[in-house]
């Protein structure tokens, strides 16, 4: 074979794997920018570059929205579900990590040009004048050819093309290990744009030390400063944004994001009043910036950077004027140019919201099933006689009965609790709760709670074994109790609380050896509705909490059940809660004291109100 068939027959060979190589990038696609067409993952796709696949997903999908949201990442915390409701609107949040205002500004741009657009929202905050025009990863932190002007169009397309194979590696291992909750190669909802939070927003909150320690690692402690050395920059990227959507009759929003403490002091209060000024001669705003008593508690934050979703759906309150959801006092100002100076003053002062207090302890009592005789008296059966001790002693200390519905009052909408509350719980639903307890709690003017088995009610044996068990009330009885005014009752599961009886036992809510992830979440939806629609059908109340069998659950069993409507889970974890206004977290996983017969009436006040 001749040197001029060699060299022919390499060349075409190298095309030939060179067409190959980028086919398989094509074909894969790991930032989404051939349309994702095989694995359709735009998650993976926004977590490697959402500035990328996120003009790729609407440029698909742009007729199932009509408004947008734009910023940093902190912007993720404006549930869309809510702006949607609050603007008749559907939302896709467009937000890019750094929220670099050059960038956005382009974004915005072709969106407002290309798309049909009711409603553009802007969140910033003053990371927007400290950072401008910056890319630091040519792969993961660049803008998609469509909205940039500046950027080669062949160029960008050959380098997704021939890029690393090692990223659509990544990105098939990602594919076909996924579970059901985000890890951090999917950290995002594709069919909105936001960042998947149901794992960071299922994570049990009580007091701050030991927050701090579970979020280790989370930059709370910020000492660097932050030079706003691009002002001109950021208001002129904003200015275009509002002019803009003004040529095209677009509503326009901007909102000053709400920071923590420690960022907050990363900025010149100088600078920091000249962006307020220069931003309030644009348009008014909605100026979550500063002070406040959100700011103040690092719960309310996921790291020192970024507000949980339950702050962004304070500041949509605020801004929507929602009488519904609690908004802590002196949080939000609607700034103008004509009280821009004043609210510079209340953004910038420490002692900001200092005044009301967001937290309250709250013990909970776990009692199971009572007994008048004292023989019969365990870890789980008490006496009459010690129950009414303990009940006595908590009237003659000035302590209130309220429940689970009381502290959802409290987080959802602010409203006042006891100055001494405490709840009363019992499991299983035991026949003594009505007939020995109720009595007992009338008397004190005392209310309770029942967790009750759905397989259990009513009946004294177990299941269809035979063997005889502590019985049970009806739900008729439960019914009765409930209309008095006395207890409520919520679920303990329908059939998940299992003992050596049952011939396929699962331990407490666990998922079971070889169980896949798919049959065990169907089997807790499945449980959790019929324990719901047994208790409301049955008795009248609503049904909103799981008190775990045995307290054993996982991140996924909270996260499917909190999905279900179950808002408050509950566990054997001995302790007192600490309840925060405006916080739904810190109703996750509740701790209880177990109560026995040997706890008298001054050991009960003396563990209550030795950790007040």
């Amino acid at each position: 074979m001749s040197l001029k068939k060699q060299i022919l027959i390499f060349a075409l060979s190298c095309l030939f794997f060179v067409m190959l190589f980028g086919l398989f990038n094509a074909l894969v696609d790991p930032f989404g920018v051939f349309g994702d067409v095989i694995f359709d993952y735009y998650e993976y796709n926004m977590t490697q570059n959402p500035r990328v696949a996120k003009i790729a997903y609407i440029d698909e999908h742009g007729d199932e929205y009509d408004s947008y949201i734009f910023g940093c990442s902190k912007s993720s915390s404006y549930p869309v579900e809510e702006l949607n409701e609050y603007l008749d609107a559907n939302f896709f949040n467009m937000f890019a990590y750094g929220g670099d205002l050059a960038d956005i500004e382009k974004m915005a741009s072709y969106v407002i040009e290309t798309k049909t657009v009711k409603n553009l929202v802007l969140a910033i905050g003053p990371e927007a004048a400290y950072r401008f025009d910056s890319e630091e990863d040519k792969i993961k932190d660049n803008l998609h050819e469509k909205v940039d002007e500046n950027i080669n169009t062949p160029l960008f397309w050959a380098k997704y093309l021939f890029l690393n194979p090692a990223y659509s590696f990544d990105k098939i291992e990602s594919f076909f290990s996924r579970s059901y909750l985000p890890d951090s190669t999917n950290v995002f909802i594709a069919e909105t744009g936001a960042y998947n939070k149901s794992l960071r927003d299922n994570m049990p909150i009580s007091d701050i030390d030991s927050y701090y320690e579970d979020m280790a690692g989370a930059e709370f402690d910020i000492t660097h400063s932050r030079p706003m050395t691009y002002i001109d920059e950021a208001v002129e990227a904003v200015k275009k944004i509002k002019e803009a959507c003004e040529a095209k009759g677009i509503n326009f929003i901007l909102i000053g994001s709400p920071m923590y403490d420690a960022e907050i002091e990363c900025y010149s209060v100088a600078e920091l009043g000249e962006f307020c000024v220069r931003l309030s001669e644009i348009t008014d705003f909605y100026n979550f910036w500063g002070y406040n008593a959100y700011s103040h508690d690092a719960r309310y934050f996921y790291d020192g950077y970024h507000f949980r979703n339950c702050v962004g759906s304070a500041a949509l309150a605020y801004i929507f004027e929602n009488d519904e959801v609690y908004v802590p006092e002196g949080f939000g100002r609607l700034t103008t140019k004509d009280n821009v100076i004043e609210h510079i003053e209340l953004v910038t002062n420490k002692d900001s919201g200092t005044k009301e207090t967001l937290t309250k302890d709250v013990p909970i009592l776990m009692y199971h099933a009572l007994t008048e005789d004292i023989n019969e008296a365990s870890d789980t059966i008490i006496t009459v006689d010690a129950f009414e001790e303990q009940m006595a002693a908590l009237k003659e200390n000035g302590y209130t009965a309220i429940f689970y519905a009381d502290l959802l009052d409290y987080v959802y909408r602010g409203e006042t609790l006891p100055e001494k509350p405490v709840l009363i719980t019992f499991d299983d639903g035991y026949s003594s709760n009505l007939t020995l307890a109720m009595p007992i709690l009338e008397k004190y003017e005392m209310c309770a709670t029942t967790a009750v088995i759905g397989v259990s009610v009513g009946k004294d044996t177990y299941k269809d074994t035979g063997v005889e068990m502590y019985p049970h009330f009806s739900l008729d009885e439960a019914k009765g109790a409930y209309e008095k005014g006395v207890f409520d009752f919520q679920s303990h599961t329908f059939d998940m609380h299992n003992n050596s009886l049952d011939t396929d036992y699962r331990d407490g809510m666990l998922q079971k050896d070889g169980e896949s992830e798919k049959h065990y979440i169907e089997v807790l939806r499945e449980d959790f509705s019929m324990s719901r629609e047994q208790i409301e059908q049955g008795v009248g109340n609503d049904v909103f909490v799981i008190t775990y069998p045995h307290g054993k659950c996982t991140s996924l069993t909270d996260v499917v059940l909190s999905e279900e409507g179950a808002i408050i889970s509950v566990t054997v974890e001995n302790g007192i809660n600490e309840i925060l206004k405006g916080l739904p977290q810190s109703l996750r996983q509740l701790r209880r004291i177990n109560m026995t017969d040997s706890i008298g009436g001054d050991e009960l006040i003396s563990l209550l109100e030795g950790s007040n």
